[in-house]
Formats: C-alpha cells, sequence, structure tokens
C-alpha cells in the first residue's frame, strides 16, 4: 500500500514567542485571547513537512474514549489542492504512526462540520505503554489489495500504484 506522499521531516517551529506569532497574524482580525489560544495550541503539536504535504500531529486532541491514545493528523497538500487520494492518506498515516496503527476520517453531522480549506482530518488511535494498538470495532477484518493486472481480469478499475509494483 502506498501513495506519492514523499518522505516526511519534523519542520522546526516557527514562532518561538507569542509576539512573533501574533505579529504573523496580526491582519486577520482576531481577539488576544483567540491569539493565545491558537499559540498555545501551535507549541503542542509536531509538524511534518515532505515535498507534497503537511502533518500537523496533535498527541492529546480532546475525545470521548476514556483509557484512548488518540492523535489527531490535521492534512494538507503543500500547494493547497484538494487530497483525492485514498492512498496518500494511508500512506501519511502509516509513515507517521506506523503500520498497524488505524485512523477515522469523520464525515460529521451537518450541525458539527468544519469546512474552512483543503484540509483533512484522522483521528488515530495509538498504543499506549505496553498495550496492543487498538482495532476500531467496524471496518474489514482481513486486508485484500488488488492491484491494476488483478483488477483488469475482473473488470475493477485501479490506478497503477507509485512504487510500480504490480507491473508487468
Amino acid at each position: 500500500m502506498n501513495g506519492n506522499v514523499g518522505k516526511f521531516q519534523r519542520a522546526v517551529d516557527v514562532d518561538q514567542t507569542f509576539e512573533a506569532f501574533a505579529h504573523r497574524y496580526r491582519d486577520m482580525n482576531m481577539r488576544p485571547q483567540t491569539l493565545r489560544r491558537l499559540f498555545e495550541k501551535q507549541k503542542g503539536d509536531a509538524l511534518y513537512l515532505s515535498e507534497f504535504y503537511q502533518v500537523a500531529i496533535d498527541k492529546d486532541p480532546p475525545h470521548a474514549f476514556p483509557g484512548v491514545v488518540m492523535w489527531h493528523l490535521s492534512i494538507k497538500r503543500i500547494d493547497k489542492e484538494p487530497i483525492m487520494d485514498w492512498r496518500d492518506l494511508q500512506a501519511i498515516k502509516s509513515q507517521l504512526c506506523g503500520d498497524e496503527a488505524e485512523a477515522l476520517q469523520l464525515f460529521p453531522a451537518e450541525s458539527r462540520c468544519v469546512d474552512t480549506s483543503n484540509q483533512y482530518h484522522l483521528w488515530v488511535f495509538m498504543r499506549s505503554g505496553t498495550q496492543r494498538l487498538p482495532r476500531i470495532p467496524c471496518g474489514w477484518t482481513k486486508g485484500m489489495v488488488i492491484d491494476e493486472a488483478a483488477s483488469a481480469t475482473s473488470g475493477a478499475k485501479q490506478r497503477r500504484r507509485a512504487d510500480g509494483e504490480g507491473d508487468d
């Protein structure tokens, strides 16, 4: 399973002080309390960059799963275009959280809908201490990957993998 996401590197925080952060966003007319909250949040997030994507990871987002460690991945393309490839999101999750971590992408009730940019969100269930990675109690129980060659015999359509696997 792969997507064309590049190799991620941890980015260095740009704004080390609240004053620098506030100066950068001065034209957005945000209240000081809002600016302070956003500054504190960005200090706690880990930012990763590849040549194609930017991913901010919040390792302690609010959620309603007691005793579960969950990370929130906020994903956007560097060029700000939409992400239309599931394999890219899968590869980002696997590269930054591990191959066996499971994640959810939520399509919320309209009353909770947030649609402000071409930004995508994954909520990833992570290991805590020695516990096994939690499994989400829905979805397929076994994996199956169909490449382009196999799909040709079934009539299904599948694009070539970026790594060329399955090519003749």
